[in-house]
């Protein structure tokens, strides 16, 4: 199908994907997102309530939700199997400002190039989950 300008689109109505906002698990949502924003330096975006049991944060062009379980045991179990990798542009910067606030970082995740070409480094939010900061 083209339009007035003879640009040709696969469909009127093709779907764009312009986002993808991960749900983390969370046994305390409270501890979970100082350490997003503490540590990581998000900034809270919203909460359903104080103490939050489901906000959102963001930073740049990342976007997280955190979600409380109440099985904490559970939210430990699904912590522990969830990863999630966030684009940076100037890991090294990243890298030397989570470590300046008092970030922990993975003991097999310092900053280091990978054989697939990123540059990256990993820690652990105090639910379990595997993040990975890479350029």
């Amino acid at each position: 199908m083209a339009n007035s300008a003879g640009i040709v689109y696969a469909s009127a109505m093709e779907p764009i994907i312009k986002a993808a906002i991960p749900i983390l698990p969370a046994a305390d949502t409270t501890e979970s997102l100082s350490w997003w924003t503490d540590i990581c330096g998000f900034k809270e975006t919203f909460r359903d309530a104080t103490p939050p049991n489901y906000a959102g944060i963001n930073r740049g062009d990342a976007y997280l939700h955190i979600a409380g379980m109440s099985d904490k045991v559970l939210a430990r179990t699904v912590g522990d199997q969830t990863m999630v990798r966030i684009a940076v542009k100037g890991v090294e910067a990243m890298y030397e400002e989570f470590q300046s606030r008092g970030g922990t970082v993975h003991p097999n995740g310092p900053l280091q190039t990978k054989p697939w070409g990123t540059k990256e480094f990993a820690a652990i939010d105090p639910n379990g989950v595997c993040v990975t900061f890479m350029e």
